[in-house]
């Protein structure tokens, strides 16, 4: 496996740097777009400053993220390919393989971690003061089921192909296609419209207005707007902002109250709010499986 000539010739000179491919280019099921950057992993501490940086080769682009204290059980980097990018840019796979034992147990742990994670949100509904703030824990606690049912079926959740890692999956147990039908009416994707997802992308955009990645993130949803994925879109936006949400306190969702509204389209949620019950019981019976 190779990669694009101009990106060989540009890692070339990276003589000095342990990398690696990861993400959805370096995966075996071909499920990357062709607005998919190309993941680099900067795997040692000497990665000449590479870490958490994008770089446009041509029409591709390379994201460079910091991995210098990466340990066997990343999730992201299980599929990883080393770039042999002292002679050619050559990809071949780790040479510390992991076990398919080691390999079902690192997923089923994450899995379950992140079924916990959507329990201790959808918990908070009981004690929000506001209706929006009940909306929002209720789609957070939402995504992370979805991120704890591929997990457990030994699927890494790659946020821009999520949507449609659900509609490969095979399901085998009756709740689990109960639950991802629930979570998917919690993040509301009937509602999905491009004005609705102009509205979001214009509120991400001033959310994330200091990261790095946001011209990344912005040619991603026009890419699937424009190739008619609108339902793809509108989830893509939710699962971003929610996984940035979920590590912000309470002070800081109220500060950003009304961009959070326009990004997650939470003024038409207040239904799902009964359905907070549900997503606790699919949770604990995806911990108890």
């Amino acid at each position: 496996m190779m990669f694009p000539e101009k990106i060989q010739e540009y890692l070339s000179n990276k003589k000095n740097s342990e990398l690696a491919l990861i993400g959805c280019r370096a995966d075996n099921s071909n499920i990357s777009y062709e607005c998919c950057e190309y993941d680099i992993a900067v795997l040692a501490k000497n990665g000449n400053g590479l870490g958490n940086s994008i770089v446009q080769i041509g029409k591709e682009k390379l994201e460079f993220l910091d991995f210098s204290n990466y340990n066997q059980n990343e999730i992201s980097l299980l599929n990883m390919k080393n770039v042999e990018n002292k002679t050619s840019s050559l990809l071949i796979p780790h040479k510390d393989s992991i076990r398919k034992t080691d390999i079902k147990r690192i997923f089923l742990s994450a899995g379950k971690r992140r079924a916990v994670d959507s329990l201790f949100n959808v918990s908070k509904t009981s004690t929000s003061k506001s209706e929006l703030n009940l909306s929002l824990n209720l789609k957070i606690a939402a995504y992370e089921l979805i991120e704890a049912i591929l997990l457990i079926s030994e699927i890494r959740p790659m946020p821009i192909h999520e949507l449609n890692q659900l509609r490969q999956l095979e399901i085998r147990k009756d709740f689990i296609k109960e639950a991802i039908q629930l979570c998917i009416e919690c993040i509301g994707i009937e509602r999905a419209t491009r004005t609705m997802i102009n509205r979001s992308l214009n509120a991400l955009k001033e959310i994330f207005k200091e990261r790095y990645d946001i011209g990344l993130i912005e040619s991603k949803i026009e890419f699937l707007v424009e190739h008619g994925l609108i339902a793809d879109s509108y989830y893509y936006i939710g699962r971003l902002v929610c996984n940035h949400l979920e590590k912000k306190d309470y002070a800081h969702q109220l500060d950003y109250q009304k961009l959070n509204s326009l990004a997650l389209d939470l003024a038409g949620d207040y239904e799902n709010i009964k359905r907070s019950n549900l997503i606790k019981l699919y949770c604990k019976n995806l911990m108890k499986n």
